[in-house]
């Protein structure tokens, strides 16, 4: 995997973090209402309305932000929190310091830093957590007997111990993590293996027939054809014809198989070009018309896979569509190549695809695993009558090359 998805993948990671820290830190404006309504003193209760009121503003803005451009990286999140702490801090203070069930809330910011799995992270915020519990405490203590102030040391105590055990936490979390990252990798580099190995043995079986059977039915053509010239009786005649028939049909469907094996014009012309040739023979045998929209600015990555995943969606819809047209589209966009093959038929139960995957049919949905363990997304779009639309996502650059493959 390239440095460029890693990172995206972290900065992805990081994004869906913060949108449940967000839902977090919405979800604790309930239990902050609750402490603020603590019988029987009242007297700071304007003050804590008001601050109540700006915290859940902030939370509901906070999330419509996310929502709309999600946080990509830790720096952004760690603004946000420095404001919850300052909120929470106020509404402390003006609600009884290290008296207020307020102070619960340190808690669980100090846990909910573990979302984002990074253990460094979670030591700083929870630091700030206690410090920020501190600087709320520290006039309350100063006015109180010391006796009394031992309370706010054994809060600070189980506050650390809170701040450790997230900490721990997030260092498994975040080795858990890598160890998940590094299995997707190792599986795509399987996955690319498997793919080299299958198109070179496709290959060599494509060249086996092409100089092997196809010229020996092209030798016995030639014969038949010298044999007809000296043939006189009509019956043997017509019999010559009809093997003559045969053995060109028999060539006809042995170059076929070859170009299913092994389309030359992949490697020599590239995706565009293999797809729209493909495409031609598909429609052919189906009776439908293909409408292309390619637009790819040269070589992308996982070209092989992206030509057999259309021609398995062209066959399908050749043996089950019933379609009269099908549009092929086929660009980049972003860093990702974007296949869609639409067609006009009878639609069907995309629910189907898992289903025949789990009853041994393999064809589409291998293919829809192939894609997803190469980086990408299959998604399919249909409803008995109302055709079909599937779209294949992968990663535009080229995977890297596994360890002591062939070039």
């Amino acid at each position: 995997m390239t440095t460029h998805h890693r990172e995206e993948r972290l900065g992805g990671a990081t994004a869906l973090a913060s949108r449940r820290v967000a839902w977090i830190r919405l979800a604790l404006a309930v239990p902050l209402f609750m402490a603020g309504r603590r019988p029987p003193d009242v007297s700071y209760r304007h003050w804590f309305d008001g601050l109540l009121v700006a915290y859940l503003l902030w939370a509901v803005g906070r999330m419509l932000w996310i929502r709309r451009r999600p946080v990509a990286d830790v720096r952004g999140a760690a603004g946000a929190v420095i404001v919850d702490l300052a909120l929470i801090t106020a509404l402390a203070a003006v609600s009884g310091g290290p008296d207020s069930p307020v102070r619960y809330a340190y808690f669980l910011w100090s846990t909910a830093t573990v979302l984002w799995q990074m253990p460094k992270v979670t030591a700083v915020f929870g630091a700030a957590c206690m410090v920020c519990y501190a600087a709320m405490s520290v006039p309350h203590a100063l006015t109180q007997p010391p006796e009394e102030s031992w309370d706010i040391v054994v809060d600070e105590a189980y506050l650390l111990w809170t701040v450790c055990a997230s900490v721990l936490i997030a260092v498994l979390l975040a080795r858990r993590s890598e160890r998940v990252a590094e299995l997707l990798r190792t599986r795509e580099l399987l996955l690319d293996d498997a793919l080299a190995a299958e198109t070179r043995e496709r290959s060599r079986v494509a060249d086996s027939l092409h100089d092997g059977a196809v010229q020996t039915l092209l030798a016995a053509l030639h014969d038949l054809e010298e044999a007809e010239d000296a043939v006189t009786d009509p019956g043997a005649r017509a019999a010559l014809d009809r093997a003559q028939g045969e053995v060109r049909r028999t060539v006809r469907e042995m170059r076929e198989i070859i170009f299913n094996l092994h389309p030359q014009i992949l490697a020599a012309a590239g995706l565009g070009a293999a797809l729209e040739a493909a495409g031609e023979r598909f429609a052919r045998r189906g009776g439908f018309r293909v409408h292309y929209d390619v637009r790819l600015p040269g070589r992308v990555g996982h070209e092989a896979l992206l030509y057999s995943t259309a021609r398995e969606l062209l066959r399908n819809i050749v043996r089950h569509a019933r379609a009269d047209d099908v549009w092929l589209t086929l660009a980049t966009e972003g860093d990702e190549t974007v296949l869609t093959v639409r067609d006009n038929g009878v639609g069907f139960d995309p629910h189907v695809v898992q289903e025949r995957l789990r009853a041994g049919h393999i064809g589409l949905a291998s293919h829809s695993v192939r894609v997803e363990t190469a980086g990408g997304r299959f998604t399919v779009e249909s409803a008995p009558g109302g055709g079909a639309t599937v779209e294949v996502r992968l990663p535009t650059a080229a995977p890297p090359l596994p360890s002591g493959s062939r070039t």
